[in-house]
C-alpha cells in the first residue's frame, strides 16, 4: 500500500475508533476476571478454583460442616485432589453420584466430592 493510501486509512477518527472497538472487546472478555470478587489466598485455592459461586457454595459448606464430626481440612484437601486428579468436576461428581458416594447436609443429598468441596469453601471463608 502506498505512503497516501495509507494516510487515508490512518486517519485520526479511524483510528480512535479502534483502539475504542479493540478495548471494549478487552473489557468483554477479561472484564469478569477483573470485576469478581476476592477472596483471601487459602491452601485450597486450586480446588476452591472448581466451584462456580465461593460465597454460595461456602454457606452450603457450612451446612456439610454441621453433619460431619471429624473435619480435617488438609486430609480433605488432600483426598480431593486424589479424587479431581486434572479432570472436570462434573465428571467426578457424577461417579460419585453412579457409586452412591453422597452426603446428606440440611436435607439434601449431594455427592461427596461436591459436599466435601463446599466445605472447604466454608473453612477457607472463616
Amino acid at each position: 500500500m502506498k505512503v497516501e493510501a495509507m494516510k487515508a486509512y490512518l486517519t485520526r477518527r479511524n483510528v480512535l475508533i479502534g483502539g475504542g472497538v479493540v478495548a471494549a472487546g478487552g473489557l468483554a472478555v477479561g472484564g469478569r476476571y477483573l470485576l469478581r470478587k476476592r477472596h483471601a489466598p487459602s491452601p485450597y485455592d486450586d480446588l476452591l478454583a472448581l466451584l462456580d459461586d465461593r460465597d454460595a457454595d461456602a454457606q452450603i459448606g457450612e451446612t456439610v460442616l454441621a453433619e460431619l464430626d471429624d473435619f480435617d481440612p488438609k486430609l480433605v484437601a488432600d483426598d480431593v485432589r486424589t479424587r479431581v486428579e486434572g479432570r472436570p468436576l462434573a465428571q467426578v461428581v457424577t461417579e460419585d453420584a453412579v457409586e452412591g458416594r453422597v452426603v446428606e447436609a440440611g436435607g439434601w443429598i449431594m455427592p461427596e466430592t461436591l459436599a466435601l468441596l463446599c466445605a472447604l469453601a466454608a473453612k477457607a471463608a472463616a
